[in-house]
């Protein structure tokens, strides 16, 4: 892959080390902001992104 895409070795392990980091940072936040946070509030946010996304497809 790293051959067909010009890419190194190295370059495709630190972009896999960022994903992974990035992945970990908001799953680390959302437990932290979960514990806290409004289950109501929550789930009107979730609401209103489903209507968002709904009617942008």
């Amino acid at each position: 892959m790293n051959k067909t895409r010009g890419t190194s070795l190295n370059k495709l392990m630190e972009e896999f080390s960022n994903m992974a980091l990035a992945e970990f940072d908001a799953h680390t936040r959302f437990k932290a902001l979960a514990v806290v946070g409004d289950p109501n509030k929550g789930l009107m946010l979730l609401d209103k992104l489903d209507e968002h996304w709904t009617q942008k497809c």
